[in-house]
């Protein structure tokens, strides 16, 4: 990313989001994991677009900890997967 990660910097930690399935969700840009990034992007056009929310969170085995990742459903881009950290709860 271009930042050095030390412990001094990486400051950021984002746990699994509890959100349940059937719940509609909005995809919205992530905050800053460390000091010097900007916000992330969600996904190319996906910002602002609707979800229902199939199962999760699965833990990231990869070990991001971006919120856990959630099966989705939207009408433009069918099933598929999404971090946590890019999908609000739909008041």
């Amino acid at each position: 990313y271009g930042t050095d990660m030390n412990e001094e910097e990486y400051k950021w930690d984002s746990p699994d989001k509890h959100i349940p399935t059937g719940t509609l969700v909005r995809f919205t840009d992530a905050p800053p994991r460390f000091k010097g990034e900007d916000w992330r992007a969600c996904g190319h056009h996906l910002e602002g677009k609707t979800a229902i929310v199939l199962s999760g969170p699965v833990v990231d085995v990869g070990g991001h900890r971006w919120g856990g990742r959630f099966n989705l459903h939207t009408p433009e881009h069918g099933y598929f997967d999404h971090y946590g950290d890019f999908l609000e709860i739909v008041q």
